[in-house]
């Protein structure tokens, strides 16, 4: 408890809210290399997740550089997704009969028990096309949506869970494991990425398992002088001196 009280001191309440849903992403990465998400647990382990959320605030506080980076608001890309997904569903089913006349609850148990279980609400409800209708969820925490999703389809008249994966690319953070840590990677994109024109800027650093941080290097195309991240590590020297 002591470790942890010490590595999120000073750590900005908005970065710490957004650290853990980047935790949360990165523990269901991790877990995802060893197994299939859909056949793991809806809930993300908790001590997974503040392990990584550990790591990103020790490298945040402990390096200048770092905090630079959060200011280009530098998180994971949103795949895997934690927090929301689309049931798609035949539109005259009974079930739905609330949600026709436009109250954002159904009349099925388990989908009901569902909602109960892991604190989801029903955002919004769109006609999908001329047979079917679609129903966003969202969870209030962070949860692992592609076991979710296996749940759904268990329920009489639902044809298909969107996970609503991003098709293009985005900034993103990955890490990797190492002998005695981990390699941590933030990645900046910019550019015109979907007509193959994008260009990308990336820190790397390593969190050892003894709690030290050591920047590894910075590279790609120069950032744009209009993001407010474009600061390089001999320009905060310099600005220190």
């Amino acid at each position: 408890q002591e470790t942890s009280l010490k590595a999120t001191t000073g750590l900005p309440k908005r970065l710490e809210r957004k650290f853990r849903r980047d935790a949360a992403r990165l523990a269901l990465r991790f877990l995802s290399e060893g197994e299939d998400l859909r056949y793991l647990s809806i809930r993300i382990p908790p001590d997974q997740i503040e392990l990584f959320f550990q790591m990103l605030a020790r490298i945040y506080l402990q390096d200048a550089t770092a905090q630079s980076i959060a200011r280009c608001n530098i998180h994971t890309f949103p795949d895997p997704p934690i927090d929301h997904l689309v049931v798609i569903y035949e539109k005259d089913v009974p079930w739905a009969e609330p949600l026709r006349n436009g109250i954002n609850e159904t009349t099925n148990e388990t989908l009901n028990q569902l909602l109960d279980d892991f604190e989801l609400v029903i955002e919004r409800h769109v006609q999908w096309s001329e047979s079917l209708n679609a129903i966003t969820i969202r969870s209030r925490e962070p949860l692992n949506m592609a076991a979710l999703a296996n749940e759904f389809y268990n329920i009489e008249g639902i044809s298909q869970v969107n996970l609503g994966v991003p098709k293009i690319s985005g900034n993103d953070i990955r890490m990797r494991r190492l002998p005695d840590g981990w390699e941590v990677q933030y990645i900046l994109r910019f550019g015109a990425h979907i007509s193959g024109e994008g260009k990308s800027h990336v820190w790397t650093y390593q969190a050892l398992d003894d709690g030290t941080v050591r920047f590894v290097s910075e590279q790609g195309d120069p950032i744009p002088s209009w993001m407010r991240c474009n600061t390089t590590r001999s320009a905060l020297v310099s600005d220190r001196l």
